[in-house]
């Protein structure tokens, strides 16, 4: 965390209206723009980049990032997303991802004609294909394949196990035969989304190369491949080692396969969320109370899992910050923080709600105040937010000008 987003939390809780809620995310649009503007100026002639807003809805976040013409639409996975996407991006700017998908969303997004429909199943293809025939117009998708390529390295697999998503490898040619009798589907191509929180670029140019091995067995058995969606897979580094993917060498192997393969014409799809915004955002709440219980120490804050919930249920911790505001002790045996270990944890009634744990923290004294940094994706509205009728935190916007502005 670097002095200046310090000196701006510090700002935040200056304000008098924060002080009655001690809890707060901070986003850094400057940390957005340049994770954009890093892969524009390396990725390749027919890459598509869509913001994958699961990541972090914020309305704020989302205009922003329209504002960038590199970035060629937003991904969804629910019909209060195409809401939300639709008050800043056009319908044809939309693509929609994610098993389950209702009647009603799907006719939803049909009526919308947004650009394309990530199918998972014949069907939901079956679904898509009755609604479109009602309506009397064609529908673009494409087929989510459940690759047998399974990615080493990553936080999360969609593929290359038995998940949720997509159509098995094995059935697949079998599953598109039988879709293309459905006449009012086109299929543009497949979706591969395989795997997130890669930070080793070489595992994701591996799979590359074998999904474009597989586009080229299909295309030999005579299908039309026009479109191959990756999903996501970028991954962040949630420790203190400030490990970065290599987007520089990504894209250039990237660029090379598309050529050896003769893959230029095709439109390759990235839909990127946790890379654009996840180390934007910072999770900031004031120490309430520290304890020590049975020789173990306790920081408690304003704010637990209700607020941030991503460490916890991933078992991965973020970077963690102590800023001290040096308040005078309320009482005589009010404990401190002095070079211990401590689980930092919120105000609910459940062992469970940990920001953190076993953290080496230097000092620490009531008053002063909890950064998790790292905290742009998946954080906010992945929380509980309403368990225990807490408080809200507030959201604030960091802007290219270094004005801070609530969301």
């Amino acid at each position: 965390m670097n002095d200046l987003i310090e000196q701006k939390i510090r700002e935040i809780y200056s304000f008098q209206e924060v002080i009655s809620n001690p809890t707060c995310y901070l986003y850094d649009l400057n940390d957005i723009k340049d994770k954009i503007r890093n892969i524009e100026k390396n990725a390749p002639s027919n890459l598509s980049v869509y913001y994958a807003m699961k990541a972090n809805p914020n309305p704020e976040i989302l205009k922003y990032i329209k504002k960038f013409n590199f970035v060629r639409g937003i991904e969804i996975a629910s019909l209060g997303e195409l809401e939300k996407a639709k008050k800043v991006y056009n319908a044809s700017d939309i693509i929609f991802t994610g098993p389950g998908k209702t009647y009603k969303e799907l006719g939803e997004a049909i009526v919308n004609n947004i650009k394309l429909i990530n199918c998972e199943s014949i069907v939901e293809a079956y679904r898509i294909n009755q609604i479109a025939f009602e309506k009397n117009i064609k529908v673009d998708i494409l087929l989510r394949i459940n690759t047998d390529y399974f990615i080493d390295g990553a936080d999360e697999h969609m593929a290359g196990c038995s998940t949720k998503m997509g159509i098995d490898e094995k059935e697949f040619v079998k599953i598109y035969q039988e879709i293309l009798n459905y006449g009012n589907l086109n299929i543009k191509g497949i979706h591969v989304f395989s795997a997130s929180g890669v930070l080793e670029y070489t595992y994701l140019i591996k799979y590359v190369k074998y999904v474009f091995d597989l586009v080229k067995r299909l295309e030999y058995a005579g299908f039309n491949i026009e479109i191959i969606d990756f999903g996501g897979g970028i991954g962040i580094d949630y420790t203190k080692r400030n490990r970065k993917f290599d987007i520089t060498s990504y894209f250039a192997e990237l660029n090379e396969l598309i050529d050896i393969y003769k893959f230029r014409s095709k439109e390759l799809i990235l839909e990127l969320g946790k890379y654009i915004v996840g180390e934007c955002g910072y999770y900031t709440t004031k120490i309430i109370d520290i304890k020590n219980n049975k020789g173990h120490r306790h920081i408690i804050t304003a704010g637990g899992v209700n607020h941030m919930r991503l460490p916890i249920a991933t078992d991965r911790k973020h970077p963690v910050y102590i800023i001290h505001n040096n308040e005078p002790h309320i009482c005589k045996y009010q404990e401190s923080v002095k070079n211990d270990l401590v689980d930092i944890e919120g105000p609910l009634c459940m062992d469970e709600d940990k920001i953190s744990w076993d953290e080496k923290v230097e000092y620490a004294d009531i008053g002063d105040v909890v950064v998790l940094t790292q905290s742009g994706a998946y954080c906010y509205t992945a929380s509980t937010l309403w368990f225990l009728s807490h408080e809200m935190p507030k959201e604030f916007i960091l802007n290219e000008k270094g004005e801070i502005y609530e969301a």
